[in-house]
């Protein structure tokens, strides 16, 4: 398994991401359950959010972005991904 972390933009619109904020949490919450997440919180200004996922490669976390409600409803208006190598921390032990 590698780690990634992917860093998104969200949508400027306050009411579009408070409107679908539930369901999208919900969503997270589960793949963190699996193992998917590891850490993963939004930017204090709400602007985007910052997600360390575990997965095998770059198609498995399009795949898991992909069927996100902030993702499907257009919440989400950029994404990176980044294959990330933890030097210090407890990710790194992982």
């Amino acid at each position: 398994m590698n780690t990634y972390a992917v860093l998104w933009t969200y949508t400027a619109d306050a009411e579009k991401v408070a409107r679908h904020k539930d369901s999208h949490m919900q969503y997270i919450k589960s793949l963190a359950a699996g193992g998917a997440i590891v850490e993963g919180g939004a930017w204090r200004d709400g602007s985007g959010a910052l997600i360390i996922f575990r997965a095998s490669d770059r198609e498995q976390i399009r795949g898991y972005l992909d069927a996100d409600p902030f993702t499907t409803e257009g919440v989400i208006v950029a994404t990176q991904i980044h294959e990330w190598v933890a030097a210090i921390g407890p990710i790194a032990r992982i």
